[in-house]
């Protein structure tokens, strides 16, 4: 692949949209934060007691601020200032695996024409708000739509990939090793420090017929190990506790994503 032909992108609107998507995930999850208030704190606190109510716990709060990372980084403080055990901080990240699919599931929805109204709706909220909730509830919804945007003004961008002299063929090749698109993913969920707009990118060049589902799913097992990058960086000069949350959720997700990258052709051909 020439450079000359990856020079025929649209980047600006590459960046553009990258920017507007990443900005609507943090908008949307920090409004939400600042609507439930302290409480949030607080119910991580009071509902983790055994691993079923903290795999709860962790489900809903990675749902509510969209970020699996945020909330790995929630437990392990906690462990940290000696407020959760290990169990508990295991039990909240095995259900931060799962609320983050939320992003994924909303984005496989066609929202793309209503998320300009819901942006609008947004604005129009938060503008005439006079109480501090209610704003926060107009930030939500304009965090929504920009999540939407963003992955509409990239994805049709990065469709273009696809008719790029070459593209097809390194394709084709990670596809035949899929072990090389999950550390392709690992690495670069690691640099942008979001697995849910990674997996975004990714959804949106499968969506257009730029990139096969056997290296779509490559790439989201190596952005299920690059999120963890988060967690080690959160135990670095912590307790012992600390160190052993963060290490457990690094071994969960790659096994986790070894075991799937077995069933990976078996899954492709069901499919």
């Amino acid at each position: 692949m020439q450079l000359s032909t990856l020079s025929s992108l649209q980047w600006n609107l590459i960046a553009g949209g990258l920017a507007i998507f990443l900005f609507g995930i943090n908008l949307m999850g920090d409004s939400l934060t600042n609507f439930a208030g302290p409480k949030l704190r607080g119910y991580v606190e009071k509902y983790t007691s055994n691993p079923i109510k903290g795999i709860l716990v962790g489900i809903v709060i990675t749902g509510l601020i969209q970020s699996s990372s945020a909330t790995t980084v929630i437990a392990i403080s906690f462990v940290r200032a000696g407020v959760m055990s290990l169990e508990q901080a295991i039990g909240v990240i095995l259900g931060a695996n799962i609320g983050t699919t939320v992003t994924a599931v909303l984005i496989g929805f066609n929202l793309d024409y209503l998320s300009y109204f819901i942006c609008l709706i947004g604005v129009i909220v938060f503008l005439f708000s006079k109480k501090r909730k209610g704003k926060y509830i107009g930030e939500i919804l304009i965090g929504f739509g920009l999540l939407f945007i963003g992955l509409k003004m990239m994805g049709d961008s990065l469709a273009e990939l696809k008719n790029i002299p070459g593209f097809e063929d390194i394709v084709t090749n990670l596809g035949k090793n899929p072990i090389i698109a999950v550390l392709v993913g690992a690495v670069l969920t690691a640099i942008i420090q979001s697995s849910s707009a990674f997996i975004g990118i990714v959804q949106s060049l499968y969506a257009s017929g730029a990139i096969g589902l056997n290296l779509s799913l490559g790439f989201l097992f190596g952005a299920n190990i690059g999120t963890c990058i988060t967690g080690i960086l959160a135990s670095l000069g912590g307790s012992l506790s600390a160190k052993r949350t963060s290490l457990f959720h690094v071994l969960f997700n790659v096994l986790i994503s070894a075991i799937f990258l077995v069933l990976l052709v078996p899954y492709g051909g069901f499919i």
